[in-house]
């Protein structure tokens, strides 16, 4: 008996000869085998001919039967599996966990797109928010966490089934809003929350400074509480000087002449300037 592994659609080719040792398991991203598919063939074992139909000999014929069709069937022994070579399996590596954070750095992932080539690479800082993308030729670009003024979360179906999302990060630039979409992140309600919390506190900072007071001719340097000033002694109350009646009828009437009283009311305060005569 020749046991040979058979590789289900979808699958990457498995080296001649090579069949799965114990324990072993396919890669997650790869699509489930069809219904019935069977993983190991024997070789040996020709196919019949199933779409063919049975030939009958004769009631009184004679069928000759050769040696190895009247020995009784032996139970086949099956192949040893683990004595194959791990190194020659295609297996993906065991998921590990994340990578320590360098200093400095927030928050920081890398993109897990289908093909498994080209995922982008995110760094966030208390004032900088980086992001790599290519494969061929690498495109890197830094956003002050301070411009970011909004972060949502968008996954789609096959997203959801992988754990993971796509963050849209809007920057606010000079000429208008700018989108920043950090694809096929792992944990990205995770990463949307520290964006977010980081963004606000960097945007607080910088109204509390824009709100310091500094000295004229020296940016940066705040400016010291004033020293209290001693109380004033109170000046003696000053006689009020005298109100000329003429000048003020004569007053009432520019105000009048230009709209700002109406007649009613220059009527009342003439009124009220001739009864102190």
């Amino acid at each position: 008996m020749a046991l040979r592994f058979n590789t289900p659609p979808g699958w990457p080719p498995a080296p001649e000869g090579w069949l799965p040792p114990a324990g072993w398991q396919p890669d997650p991203t790869w699509p489930p085998p069809p219904v019935g598919w069977q993983l190991y063939v024997d070789d040996a074992v020709a196919p019949g001919p199933a779409n063919l139909p049975a030939m009958r000999a004769p009631a009184d014929a004679v069928v000759a039967q050769s040696p190895a069709e009247l020995v009784e069937p032996q139970p086949v022994t099956p192949v040893p599996v683990s004595t194959v070579p791990m190194s020659t399996v295609p297996v993906s590596p065991p998921p590990q966990g994340p990578a320590p954070l360098e200093p400095g750095v927030l928050w920081a992932a890398v993109g897990q797109p289908l093909t498994g080539i080209g995922g982008g690479r995110y760094k966030l800082t208390e004032t900088m928010l980086y992001f790599e993308r290519g494969f061929l030729s690498t495109n890197a670009q830094q956003v002050p966490i301070g411009d970011v003024i909004d972060v949502d979360l968008r996954q789609s179906i096959t997203q959801k089934a992988r754990g993971l999302g796509s963050v849209v990060v809007k920057v606010q630039r000079s000429n208008g809003v700018e989108l920043v979409v950090l694809e096929d992140i792992p944990q990205p309600r995770e990463a949307v929350a520290v964006i977010n919390d980081t963004a606000h506190a960097a945007r607080l900072a910088q109204q509390q400074r824009s709100n310091t007071r500094h000295y004229s001719g020296l940016p940066g340097t705040p400016v010291p509480p004033a020293a209290p000033a001693p109380p004033a002694a109170p000046a003696p109350a000053a006689a009020p000087a005298p109100v000329d009646p003429i000048a003020q009828l004569r007053q009432l009437g520019e105000l009048r002449d230009a709209g700002i009283l109406t007649e009613e009311e220059f009527a009342a305060k003439k009124a009220e300037i001739l009864s102190r005569l």
